[in-house]
């Protein structure tokens, strides 16, 4: 695992000091970064927590994303923390703000000044707080972008978790499978963290209602300030709507399927944003292609 590696000198941590937060010995770091074995999955779970990411980023081969601010960090595996993206809605005075990553702040900012197609594509934007956002650039008033060195904007309202979110993507993940695969739960996660993510339920009152709206809820915002939630469990056809958009496969209507089996054909133009729980999307891409 040399992305282990990377991660542990971001943060300018000895083998030994990340094997004591660990519980375990420093050997074994040593052998997880020079591939000799892999951490079982609550050690990648605390490792995912530790480095402000998720499992999923660590065991991929795509860049980690992680909430550290690390704005000297050069690696380009890991992608930080940078600062905020606000999106104001038509017929709306309230701007919706998600914290982002420097490689996201730079794609958007680039995509908006240099791209000459991107008013006839839909733009999408993964956030460190569970939300990958999907833009109609043709029908909102305005997109934001500030980095952390800057003051609050007037009105800023910080999301419900916070201002970099909960400090990892993973905890959604544990959250949702505290609710709904308790047993896998408790095998699967160490018992420091089992705690962590009590407290994190407790101090967010938070529900088997109110988890399964966070974690399977796409939430879409309509050009006239209306808006609709749908929920979905896993659909091949819910990743091929979200790959034919980040290709840029034009469309009149995208297609959502709820848990009931109904079909949503929602109209393009008359969307402003849609927002899916990353954490899902990304499961399903991954069941996608393993399913290929």
């Amino acid at each position: 695992m040399e992305k282990l590696k990377i991660l542990r000198k971001s943060c300018n941590y000895t083998q030994k000091y990340l094997a004591d937060l660990l519980g375990v010995k420093t050997k074994d770091i040593s052998d997880w970064e020079s591939n000799k074995s892999q951490p079982e999955l609550k050690t990648l779970r605390d490792l995912a927590v530790i480095f402000g990411t998720s499992v999923l980023d660590i065991l991929s081969n795509d860049t980690v994303s992680t909430t550290h601010w690390q704005p000297w960090q050069k690696e380009k595996i890991i992608d930080s923390f940078w600062g905020h993206i606000g999106i104001l809605l038509c017929n709306s005075t309230n701007i919706k703000w998600y914290p982002i990553t420097s490689a996201t702040a730079q794609r958007i900012q680039e995509s908006l000044c240099y791209d000459q197609d991107i008013h006839d594509q839909l733009l999408s934007v993964d956030t460190l707080n569970n939300h990958f956002l999907i833009i109609n650039t043709k029908s909102i008033k305005k997109i934001s972008l500030f980095d952390d060195s800057c003051g609050a904007p007037e009105n800023w309202e910080i999301p419900w978790d916070g201002y970099q979110g909960l400090g990892a993507e993973e905890y959604y993940n544990l959250i949702e499978e505290y609710f709904w695969d308790e047993e896998y739960f408790y095998e699967n996660t160490s018992e420091k963290l089992q705690l962590v993510i009590k407290d994190l339920i407790e101090e967010n009152n938070f529900t088997e209602e109110n988890v399964d709206e966070i974690t399977h809820n796409i939430n879409i915002y309509f050009s006239d300030n209306t808006s609709e939630s749908i929920s979905i469990e896993y659909d091949s056809k819910f990743v091929d709507t979200i790959m034919d958009i980040e290709l840029g496969v034009s469309s009149r209507f995208r297609c959502f399927e709820d848990l009931n089996g109904e079909k949503h054909f929602i109209s393009e133009e008359n969307i402003g944003l849609i927002d899916i729980p990353l954490y899902l999307y990304k499961k399903q891409l991954q069941q996608f292609f393993d399913n290929e």
